[in-house]
């Protein structure tokens, strides 16, 4: 069915709605820079000018570690001696004060971290403005590169102004990538990495910057989504639903808002599946003669992903398996002998698929060219894909907010990636969850669809929940610590399901008014949950209203 005017009009505003709700407050674009080099045995004192009420005094540590100690009183006279080791990536670390002072001392032990800025606030989160800092033994210009950029200081310092969660690992190997240094980040991939170093070439070194690719990916997901629906479907509101609930799902909305790599992957994937989707309902109309141009977009976008992530093969499989089942159907079809039905079975598209591979593996074999650059060989770019494998087969460590993979359309366990307790009583907090009206009704329109196509051959419920078991039922035989995350590559799918069975009903009277009552409640829990899904302020009765469950941890 064409898309027209109406089609492209409906992908706009969503996308734009999006597009616009994801940069609100997505990260400061002007941070500290300039950093002082710590090393062992230094130590230097701050003046405030006058005595202060210090709650807590902040360090905006660039990379690396300090061993760090803290003292309150005055030169020749200090006292109450503060353990402060600290270590991370561009990250605020808070050293409670709680005492008034004038002077604030800092003596390092072994230490090897790069500090950005240092900010004195008071019980009420505002900054103290420091008068002078001075080092104790000799002369320290570089000093003042701790307190040069004050005005860049947010007080107090949130998820607006640093890295959280895994942006520690992602960011510092874009970083990494940008300066041609051995990147920190080896454990998938170079290609999402190099997509954050393009949004910090672009948009300077800040929250910001290193995060807005992700947004521009995750408001690619719409139209593409709108598409498949589309494609799939045949009418507006197939391709409405889908994408609607795409935009207003937790796990979308905050996946796309950090600098990880998730969103870029989901995206080639979920094109990857348009694309294929294309080619499969193009041969089940015409027959093996179809175009093989969208299989081919197929395969460069699944190639795409592989660059990305390594999880994308799942989904990828499940494509295979859809080709197989109808190949198989058409050789049984086939009265002649086994000759006959061999000589079929390689036939068209089959040694194009095989080309179409080729190029997918020189496209991911591209993807090394920067880390080549750095100074590595194709003998360490082949040695680099048992590293990365012998990685994730082996790791053993554990986290707290891990989850079984049959827990992940129940949304047991949430994803609590950041928090930070601000004073009056507001605290900024960050989930990676569903939205379960689209996970759990989701859920229950995919067994309808697996249902309707074991009933009815229904293809296209062939297609989604193929895809859907593929990308979920291998985590089955992963033994490492898996997150909600994971299923994040299946949200699109649990959207194509609710559609399906929306776009059916519709155009009936109850139908229409439970649909829309449906897509109402998907916004209002949205709205409901924002503050956790975002890290933008809220009260602290309205975080633990949200906490529905006991697993619910954020």
């Amino acid at each position: 069915m064409p898309i027209d005017k109406r089609d492209w009009a409906t992908i706009a505003i969503l996308s734009l709605v999006f597009f616009l709700m994801a940069t609100w407050n997505l990260g400061m674009n002007s941070v500290p820079l300039s950093a002082w080099q710590s090393s062992r045995g230094e130590s230097f004192y701050i003046d405030l000018g006058s005595p202060e009420n210090v709650s807590a005094v902040y360090f905006l540590l660039k990379r690396g570690n300090a061993d760090l100690k803290v003292y309150t009183g005055y030169p020749g006279n200090w006292n109450g001696e503060i353990p402060a080791p600290i270590q991370d990536y561009y990250s605020w670390k808070k050293v409670r004060i709680n005492r008034e002072t004038q002077f604030v001392r800092f003596a390092f032990g072994v230490s090897y971290g790069e500090i950005a800025e240092i900010a004195v606030l008071n019980g009420e989160g505002k900054r103290i403005v420091i008068n002078a800092i001075r080092a104790e033994t000799g002369e320290d210009k570089e000093l003042m590169r701790l307190i040069d950029e004050q005005d860049k200081v947010e007080c107090p310092p949130t998820y607006m102004s640093g890295t959280y969660f895994d942006e520690i690992y992602y960011v510092r190997a874009a970083e990494d990538y940008i300066n041609l240094e051995e990147p920190y980040e080896w454990t998938h991939p170079p290609l999402g990495k190099l997509i954050i170093a393009a949004g910090i070439l672009a948009f300077g070194y800040n929250p910001f910057g290193w995060r807005i690719m992700g947004v521009i990916f995750a408001t690619l997901m719409i139209p593409v989504m709108y598409l498949l629906g589309k494609k799939m479907f045949g009418t507006w509101i197939g391709a409405f639903v889908p994408a609607f609930l795409l935009m207003f799902d937790f796990m979308h909305f905050t996946m796309g808002r950090i600098a990880t790599i998730d969103t870029f992957v989901v995206l080639f994937s979920l094109t990857s599946q348009f694309f294929f989707f294309a080619y499969f309902q193009d041969v089940l109309n015409r027959g093996w003669k179809a175009s093989t141009r969208p299989l081919f977009l197929a395969i460069l976008f699944f190639s795409l992903g592989f660059s990305t992530k390594w999880y994308v093969l799942y989904g990828f499989v499940g494509q295979v398996f859809l080709l197989l089942v109808i190949r198989l159907r058409d050789l049984l079809a086939i009265k002649q002998g086994w000759t006959a039905k061999v000589k079929a079975f390689f036939s068209r598209p089959f040694l194009l698929v095989l080309l179409f591979l080729v190029a997918a593996a020189a496209i991911y074999v591209s993807t090394f060219i920067p880390y080549m650059i750095i100074g590595h060989t194709f003998k360490d770019v082949y040695e680099a894909q048992f590293s990365m494998y012998n990685y994730h087969s082996t790791l053993t460590a554990t986290h707290p907010f891990s989850s079984q993979w049959w827990t992940w359309p129940l949304i047991s366990r949430p994803v609590w990636l950041y928090v930070s307790d601000l004073p009056g009583g507001v605290v900024s907090t960050i989930a990676a969850m569903g939205n379960p009206a689209v996970w759990w009704f989701g859920f229950a329109f995919m067994l309808l669809a697996l249902w309707k196509t074991i009933k009815e051959k229904n293809y296209t419920c062939f297609f989604i929940v193929t895809i859907f078991f593929f990308q979920w039922l291998p985590y089955v035989l992963i033994s490492r610590t898996l997150f909600l995350y994971h299923f994040y590559f299946n949200v699109p799918l649990l959207a194509l399901a609710t559609a399906y069975f929306l776009n059916e009903s519709w155009n009936r009277k109850w139908g229409k008014m439970t649909g829309m009552a449906y897509l109402i409640g998907v916004v209002i829990l949205f709205g409901l949950f924002y503050p956790v899904i975002s890290g933008n302020l809220a009260p602290y009765w309205w975080r633990e209203q949200l906490k529905w469950f006991r697993s619910w941890v954020f």
